[in-house]
């Protein structure tokens, strides 16, 4: 299984409110005994020693599984072989590389929130193999790649709003790609793995129920991280959808879109929109997926005995969704 990062994914004072409320479904568990190892490989620091087409080329034959998932090629394709010559041998890249690599430092952070991560999958999930993790630099080439078995993380991608350069998106996509970002959007996709669905289900409502449990199992990974983080919405999209929720909730039920299978239609509410204009001006794109994230956590409110392995083997969205018992409510 292999995913490319694509556009998932400043708490303030206000979020606090919104965390503290949404969280209480978390369960606590104790992690100390759970031993995992995380050993980063910069390959960023080494491929950008090579200066040679000879030295890149002796890189990547030796490298051949990293150059298979990430890149997508064979390590003798020449096309690659001469960007990276470009890459490593101009000046501004090099400048670019040494922001990046001094903004990142040793990495320590983003080492220690991989760790607990990783100590609750296996607490949940004690099959759960760490993957190979590598940090690299592509002068803004590729983005954010996770699989069972490899995670590679192209530093430069999150810089954040300082950086000199930024990733080609639109304004209301680039918060995302930010430091704070990197782990919850790793989780995000790793979740993909434990998240049971129903083929034959093609309706909104199972997917606003899939992506509800894929940052349901994120938040449970990284019960520290703010909400904010997990779905990446602004500070103030959160604060507004969810005192706004009984009006998307309604919404939702008017229009009688929840059983909508037209894919079309189904994008308007999950796919990244600046708005979707459709409920109001200020209700922000991917409203589908916060609001099945919000069912999902009604349903372990209403049934407390349901874990989070239980949860995620569940296949049935509408199951999910009676027992929930939501209505577009806020939190008792």
């Amino acid at each position: 299984m292999k995913l490319r990062f694509v556009c998932f994914v400043a708490v303030g004072l206000i979020i606090g409110f919104f965390s503290l409320v949404s969280c209480q479904n978390s369960e606590t568990i104790d992690t100390s005994n759970i031993s995992v190892k995380v050993d980063i490989q910069r390959f960023d620091e080494t491929m950008m020693q090579l200066k040679t087409k000879e030295q890149i080329k002796d890189f990547l034959s030796k490298n051949t599984k990293f150059v298979n998932q990430f890149y997508q090629t064979s390590p003798e394709d020449t096309t690659l072989i001469n960007r990276l010559f470009l890459i490593h041998n101009n000046p501004d890249t090099q400048a670019f590389y040494e922001d990046t690599k001094k903004s990142f430092g040793n990495l320590t952070d983003l080492k220690s929130q991989l760790e607990t991560a990783f100590k609750h999958i296996k607490y949940y999930y004690p099959d759960f193999k760490e993957p190979q993790i590598i940090t690299t630099f592509t002068a803004l080439d590729l983005e954010l790649m996770v699989s069972d078995d490899m995670i590679v993380i192209p530093l430069e991608t999150f810089l954040g709003p300082k950086a000199k350069y930024r990733p080609q998106y639109p304004l209301y996509l680039l918060q995302r790609f930010d430091k704070p970002y990197i782990v919850p959007s790793i989780l995000t996709i790793l979740s993909k793995k434990y998240n049971a669905i129903d083929p034959n289900d093609h309706t909104l409502l199972s997917d606003m129920i899939y992506y509800g449990k894929s940052y349901e199992f994120t938040r449970a990974m990284l019960p520290d991280v703010a909400d904010s983080l997990v779905i990446a919405y602004a500070d103030s999209n959160m604060t507004k959808t969810w005192n706004s929720q009984d009006l998307v909730w309604g919404h939702f039920i008017d229009n009688k879109v929840l059983y909508e299978t037209n894919d079309r239609i189904k994008d308007k509410y999950l796919g990244d929109r600046p708005k979707v204009f459709e409920i109001g001006s200020d209700c922000p794109g991917r409203i589908g997926q916060w609001l099945g994230w919000r069912i999902v956590s009604r349903y372990r409110t209403e049934n407390p005995s349901i874990s989070l392995i239980d949860l995620m083997k569940n296949s049935n969205a509408r199951d999910i969704f009676e027992k929930s018992k939501y209505k577009g409510q806020l939190e008792d």
